[in-house]
């Protein structure tokens, strides 16, 4: 009988350490609010990582460019080069053929009409690229947030190329001068050329991150390009823009923001060119992802 209730409690024993092991397991492994903001942290951390390495190669292959052009994949030796060349060309001198027509049909939108569009446009776009941004945190989604990043620097690449073509070609506004082919003019103050649109930069760019992430799926691009397009009647509404600056801007927009996800592609195919990283320590079975943010230092390598 002893025997018995011997074997009994060993296995109630063995029965309630399992039972309490599994409690255990699942007490660690549920993510606490805490974990949740850890791995935010990590997130945040590792994005700041993709955009301060992605920058400082952004500015050295686009400045370092024409010491390349004679390269094997350079793209002077695509023929798609020169057929996008040739389209982008054809679009902005027909845009540019219409720029009356289109001042006289659109160049007496009242200013509540220019603020309500041009809010709208800023604000949804600028929403969407938010929210997909904290999306892309709270899924652990890295891709989402690098594209969301780029379209982003696009932005602000994009209007530093504009601004030194505006200094260079110096248009007047419709609102300075009858005729579009007002080149060359001394503007008078900085930034205050017409050609090209900072605003078209600003949004196509942003749209093209967003666009780009969904594969370009007519359910995104639609919508998403509209907003951009909407800005353009807003900025050719109030005669700010003609509609050649408009097209340009948003050529401009679309090629800066697919040229910096190409470069950042190329990026992540070489590791070893020069970076400033902040290193994490790597995960193992016993260290989370989010422990590890109590150790990262800087290192920096380049490669002949």
């Amino acid at each position: 009988m002893r025997q018995r209730w011997r074997m009994i409690g060993i296995v109630l024993c063995f029965a309630l350490a399992l039972t309490f092991d599994e409690a255990a397991a699942q007490v660690t492994t549920t993510p606490t609010l805490l974990d949740h903001l850890r791995i935010a942290g990590e997130e945040l951390i590792d994005d700041s990582i993709y955009l301060i390495d992605n920058v400082q190669l952004d500015f050295e292959d686009i400045l370092l460019s024409p010491l390349y052009v004679t390269s094997p994949d350079s793209p002077l030796f695509s023929p798609k080069f020169y057929l996008a060349v040739a389209g982008a060309g054809a679009l902005w001198a027909v845009s540019f053929g219409l720029d009356k027509s289109m001042q006289s049909g659109l160049g007496h939108m009242s200013h509540s009409a220019h603020d309500i569009m041009e809010n709208f446009s800023y604000t949804t776009l600028i929403s969407a690229v938010g929210l997909l941004y904290i999306y892309g945190l709270y899924d652990q989604d890295n891709t989402l947030r690098q594209y969301m990043l780029t379209g982003t620097e696009a932005a602000g690449i994009g209007v530093l190329f504009n601004l030194g073509i505006k200094a260079i070609f110096g248009r007047l506004r419709p609102s300075q001068t009858h005729s579009h082919t007002a080149f060359f003019y001394e503007s008078g103050t900085f930034n205050k050329a017409s050609f090209t649109s900072n605003d078209m930069v600003i949004e196509t760019a942003m749209a093209t991150g967003i666009s780009e992430y969904f594969g370009n799926a007519w359910y995104v691009a639609i919508p998403v390009y509209t907003l951009p397009l909407l800005e353009g009647f807003t900025r050719m509404g109030s005669s700010q823009q003609w509609f050649s600056d408009v097209v340009a801007g948003g050529l401009l927009g679309y090629a800066t923001a697919e040229l910096l996800l190409y470069l950042h592609r190329k990026h992540a195919e070489e590791p070893s060119r020069w970076r400033i990283i902040p290193i994490s320590a790597p995960n193992t079975p016993t260290r989370s992802s989010a422990a590890a943010l109590s150790s990262f230092g800087l290192a920096a390598a380049y490669s002949w």
